[in-house]
């Protein structure tokens, strides 16, 4: 049960033949009369309900008016991502031990505006696309494709191999992430607050970067490093 005004706009624009059913608020009528058109001419079925008919069918209070029943959204695999050839560009970014739904999904709509090509992770530890991940990517979980690899050091060097470095981040050591040279295809890799990242993700490192500060905090919530980072990449990608 998606929901989110952005989550299910971008649902219906990306996956329409996903949806199985419809709820609306009534303040909601308007901005998706589209949606109630489409429903009734490909036989779905749509709702008008109270706010606190969405909250129960949400289990969320965030529900922002509308929710759409759909198919989950699917992972990728690697296999996936190296098909997708020259039409892989964007940094990817590696989550190692991340594992809290609404960091996905603050990551994910970071990614979306940085032009991250995946979010990748081991398989069984990435979280899920939860509806409230999904709600708080605002839309980005449709386009950003996310990747479980089944074996993550084989995979990262499969994408070295591919022409990728890895850039791990790290708040203990490493280059100032404004002075090191950051490759043009980059798997950043993020580690998750309380562990960072592990040591057999960090040995396959071809970069270590951390973001300088006062030092006053030990480290930035791993949503807020992975904007900074990605914004850097997506500055020197863009001279001028």
């Amino acid at each position: 049960m998606f929901h989110g005004a952005r989550a299910c706009a971008a649902l219906f624009a990306r996956r329409p033949e996903a949806i199985v059913r419809v709820y609306l608020a009534e303040a909601r009528r308007r901005q998706f009369a589209t949606l109630i058109d489409w429903c009734a001419r490909n036989r779905k079925g749509f709702q008008v309900v109270a706010d606190e008919n969405l909250q129960r069918l949400t289990g969320s209070i965030h529900h922002e008016g509308v929710a759409i029943l759909a198919r989950h959204l699917p992972r990728w695999s690697l296999a996936d991502l190296l098909g997708r050839g020259a039409d892989l560009t964007g940094p990817i970014v590696y989550l190692d031990g991340v594992q809290n739904p609404h960091n996905l999904g603050s990551i994910l709509r970071t990614a979306a505006h940085f032009g991250v090509a995946a979010i990748v992770g081991r398989a069984g530890d990435l979280p899920p696309l939860s509806p409230a991940a999904v709600r708080v990517a605002e839309g980005a979980a449709e386009t950003v494709p996310v990747a479980d690899l089944a074996d993550p050091a084989a995979d990262l060097g499969r994408l070295k191999r591919a022409g990728w470095r890895v850039v791990v981040t790290s708040s203990h050591g490493g280059e100032s992430l404004y002075a090191a040279a950051l490759p043009p295809r980059a798997v950043v890799v993020l580690g998750s607050e309380a562990e960072g990242v592990s040591r057999a993700v960090d040995a396959l490192a071809d970069l270590r970067v951390q973001i300088p500060g006062t030092g006053t905090v030990e480290s930035l919530n791993v949503s807020v490093a992975c904007g900074v980072v990605l914004g850097e990449c997506w500055r020197r990608s863009r001279p001028g």
